[in-house]
C-alpha cells in the first residue's frame, strides 16, 4: 500500500511540476504590446502566479508525506501520535494530523 501511495504522490508530483513549467513557459513569451491587452495579461499573470504557489505548497506537502512513509509514520498525527482516519488521508493525503487535532 505504501509503494502504491508513494507512485501516486510522485504521479501528482509530476503532474505539478508540469504545471509550474507551463506557468514558466506563458511568462517567458513576453507581453504585448498593446497597453489594454497589458491590463488583461497582467490579470493573468496574478492567477497564474497564484497557480504556481498553490503547486509548490503541495508538491511540498506531498513530497513530506513520501518521506514520512519511507519513514514508517505516514499516518500518524503529529501531535497525538494516533493514526489519521483513513477518509481523511484519502482526501488530504498529506494531512499531518487527525481530525482532532487539525481543529
Amino acid at each position: 500500500m505504501s509503494e502504491q501511495l508513494k507512485t501516486q504522490f510522485t504521479q501528482r508530483i509530476i503532474e505539478l511540476q508540469q504545471r509550474i513549467d507551463s506557468i514558466h513557459q506563458d511568462f517567458a513569451e513576453g507581453r504585448n504590446a498593446d497597453w489594454s491587452e497589458q491590463a488583461g495579461e497582467r490579470e493573468n499573470d496574478e492567477v497564474l502566479n497564484a497557480l504556481e504557489s498553490e503547486a509548490k505548497i503541495e508538491i511540498q506537502q506531498l513530497s513530506n508525506a513520501i518521506t514520512r512513509i519511507d519513514n514508517g509514520n505516514y499516518g500518524i498525527c503529529l501531535e497525538c501520535g494516533e493514526e489519521i482516519a483513513e477518509k481523511r488521508l484519502h482526501v488530504q493525503p498529506s494531512a499531518i494530523k487527525c481530525i482532532q487535532c487539525a481543529d
